[in-house]
């Protein structure tokens, strides 16, 4: 398996619980809402764990510098941070209209942020890495 496949099937289990969430809350339901954010959340995190201490570390370490892509990565982690803390408040509030419209916006930087890693940064760490040790430090955590 390539980390490219790995992360990818990581990303499709991260977007259909922000799905299920998405109608959760459109639904009006907050408490079933607030417990499926919460495992979004960390599921989130723990992918954002995964890219940001075993995979760009070991990729900035063999890259020799150049066009490396891992500081944009890092930016697009923490905007989307500061998405979930937003939903975290409309959800406290049970403010469903500003939920929706973080989530949306949430939605397009995810989007965005997938594809350049699937399409770009995912394929660079497979060509210079060990793709299987670098699964195997990433599922470790």
């Amino acid at each position: 398996m390539t980390v490219n496949q790995f992360m990818t099937k990581d990303h499709r289990s991260c977007d259909e619980e922000f799905a299920t969430l998405e109608n959760i809350v459109d639904s009006g339901d907050f408490t079933k809402a607030e417990p499926l954010f919460k495992e979004f959340k960390e599921h989130m995190e723990h992918h954002f764990s995964m890219e940001e201490k075993v995979m760009f570390p070991e990729f900035n370490n063999c890259s020799g510098g150049g066009c490396n892509p891992t500081t944009v990565m890092l930016m697009e982690h923490e905007q989307m941070r500061g998405l979930f803390s937003q939903m975290e408040v409309a959800l406290e509030k049970k403010d469903k209209n500003q939920f929706l419209g973080t989530s949306e916006n949430l939605l397009f930087v995810m989007q965005q942020h997938n594809m350049k890693e699937e399409q770009i940064m995912y394929n660079m760490v497979d060509n210079a890495l060990n793709s299987d040790e670098i699964i195997e430090k990433m599922k470790a955590l």
